[in-house]
């Protein structure tokens, strides 16, 4: 009889992330120096490329590894998850939740102390995306913002327009992640002990997010860091033609939709409800819908998915 086995829940969902200590400040200093400025924008354009480039080799064991390593997803230990909030669902059946993603969103900015705009989408410009607009870029919040706001990559917004932008990225389309990405310390040059302030809304295309990019060519347990809000695709097999538009080889980030005996089929344990799939759905048989019960914050988000005690003032 062969022995039973127990899935193992991964570290990061289960250990706290304790924030590391300064020390010395040569760390702080060094990234500080060496990260995203005005002056260093365009290298760092090649740097989300490479990013992205690189996530192809995940599929071969040693080169794999080495990415994984370098992207500080090798080890479990490691806390860099996202949650995904689609800015434009289904809410027939409203009456059942009061909340949506979107107010989720908005009550995170609602809290925040300081916010910053990016001054462009890093992902958009470096991939010259002709698509969506480049402006409508990512929010940081507390000490992460007022940290790119002196990089001179960034301004200070207020609640009121970035309130604005979310509407704005529900009308181009565009999905909202809540982010924190242990690697990008070193690219936005946070210190130690900002990095419990680091907070990261974006609002990004299907075509150009390294996020979404990254997680097409991932293994299982780097795709699982994204996560849904508790809304999903649902397929209307009534209205599902099987025409295969919503789901060819490489379409979504999760490979959660594929055709079964004709028809789309959602695996609802891997679905994050980004929406890509429904975009490509030209007989509306694709609905985005709560499935799973959703958590009161995105504050909660980040600490009961990710281990993430983080501070949004």
């Amino acid at each position: 009889m062969k022995p039973s086995t127990v899935e193992k829940t991964p570290a990061y969902k289960t250990n706290l992330w304790v924030p590391k200590k300064n020390g010395l400040g040569i760390k702080n200093w060094l990234i500080n120096h060496t990260s995203a400025h005005s002056y260093s924008w365009k290298f760092y354009l090649g740097v989300f490329r490479g990013i992205l480039k690189g996530s192809r080799m995940m599929k071969y064991p040693v080169l794999g590894k080495i990415y994984k390593t370098l992207m500080m997803f090798g080890n479990e230990n490691r806390h860099t998850s996202a949650t995904v909030y689609n800015l434009n669902v289904d809410v027939s059946d409203k009456a059942k939740s009061s909340v949506i993603p979107m107010d989720l969103v908005k009550d995170a900015i609602k809290q925040a102390g300081y916010i910053a705009s990016m001054k462009t989408c890093l992902c958009r410009d470096a991939q010259n995306c002709k698509d969506y607009p480049k402006d409508v870029c990512c929010l940081f919040l507390s000490k992460s913002g007022k940290r790119v706001v002196s990089h001179d990559i960034a301004y200070e917004i207020s609640k009121e327009d970035a309130l604005k932008r979310v509407d704005q990225a529900a009308k181009l389309g565009l999905i909202c992640q809540s982010l924190w990405v242990e690697v990008e310390q070193l690219i936005w040059g946070f210190a130690n002990d900002e990095m419990e302030h680091f907070v990261e809304i974006c609002f990004c295309c299907p075509c150009c997010c390294v996020g979404f990019n990254l997680s097409r060519n991932a293994s299982r347990e780097i795709k699982e860091r994204f996560r849904p809000t508790g809304w999903t695709a649902i397929v209307d097999k009534d209205a599902c033609t099987g025409c295969g538009e919503c789901c060819p080889p490489g379409l979504c980030p999760q490979d959660a939709i594929s055709m079964v005996d004709g028809k789309a089929e959602v695996v609802q344990d891997y679905c994050v409800g980004c929406g890509i799939c429904k975009s490509r759905c030209s007989f509306d048989a694709i609905k985005i819908r709560q499935t799973k019960p959703m958590l009161g914050s995105m504050k909660e988000y980040f600490l009961k998915e990710g281990g993430l005690d983080l501070k949004f003032k």
